[in-house]
């Protein structure tokens, strides 16, 4: 199977049919996959891929063709005038979404789109018909469940009470259920240096307890805090359960709870979550702060 493209959705399926045996080529015409990561997540997910036996193809050059085959299909690539011809039983492209929204008739109604074909909407989710709201996939924004339902709570609020609720970007954390698994909250560690003093560390799976015990050692949970006001700027997590991992430190950063407070929680042990409580101690100490005892299970004394 080749797979083309290696955002969310591209990583997704080549993982899940990689994981049920089929042997799967992953191409991604940029430099790396999952480019809208944290540099660190992108080369983590790409080595457990290849040590899956999945071929990992970044910077591949460019599409020729596509063309049947005997067994399948055949693309032609090239890069620097060099062609290659690859051959599989199927090919899925996953190189972005595209609005499926002709049907809805929503000329007749007034109701704008862009030029992707998403109805575009203001920051009340209002349409450029002000009656109309709208909410979820239909607007291009996060294509997330969890997203699209807060939206769709806030579209329906306006849309009850008048323009009442603004949109809040604010927190939100998001995952990727391939093997191995990953997730974000925040700003990646790039983002973050270009406008804040960065205390950063990182703490492997290797090191904790909870992924000795079980076994799932490969993976790593990267925290970000800005230096002056000791502010979680992000999180960035691969492997097992990195999405709940990732849950409890959007909470934290909702709440506005600075990195010692969050390493003097005492978070039960032993558990994947503790590896959050060992990256805010470590951070707590480059900061001269007083962690107190919360992540010293992990941490020792």
């Amino acid at each position: 199977m080749i797979v083309v493209g290696a955002g969310m959705t591209g990583v997704q399926v080549a993982s899940i049919f990689q994981t049920f045996g089929s042997q799967v080529s992953l191409f991604q015409r940029g430099p790396r996959i999952l480019p809208s990561e944290d540099v660190e997540v992108s080369v983590a997910v790409a080595a457990g891929f290849r040590a899956s036996g999945m071929v990992v193809r970044e910077g591949f050059g460019a599409i020729e063709s596509f063309e049947k085959s005997s067994d399948g299909i055949r693309m032609i690539v090239s890069k620097d005038g060099v062609r290659e011809i690859v051959e599989a039983s199927l090919c899925v492209t996953a190189i972005g979404w595209v609005a499926d929204a002709d049907r809805l008739n929503l000329d007749a109604a007034g109701v704008e789109r862009n030029g992707r074909g998403y109805v575009s909407v203001d920051t009340y989710l209002r349409t450029s018909e002000p009656h109309v709201f709208a909410a979820g996939d239909i607007t291009g924004r996060w294509m997330l469940v969890p997203q699209a339902a807060h939206d769709g709570w806030v579209a329906a609020t306006n849309a009850v009470k008048g323009p009442t609720r603004p949109l809040d970007e604010g927190v939100s954390p998001i995952g990727g259920f391939s093997e191995p698994e990953y997730a974000r909250v925040g700003v990646t560690e790039a983002v973050a240096r270009s406008t804040h003093d960065v205390v950063a560390a990182t703490v492997h799976f290797h090191e904790t307890t909870r992924t000795i015990v079980d076994g799932r050692t490969d993976g790593f949970c990267k925290l970000l805090v800005d230096r002056a006001s000791h502010l979680i700027l992000g999180c960035h997590v691969v492997g097992e359960r990195a999405v709940e991992i990732v849950q409890v430190t959007a909470i934290a950063m909702s709440g506005g709870m600075r990195v010692e407070e969050l390493a003097r929680l005492p978070l039960s042990f032993p558990t994947y979550t503790g590896i959050l409580g060992r990256a805010a101690y470590r951070i707590s100490e480059q900061l001269g702060l007083e962690a107190g005892a919360g992540s010293q299970l992990e941490d020792g004394p």
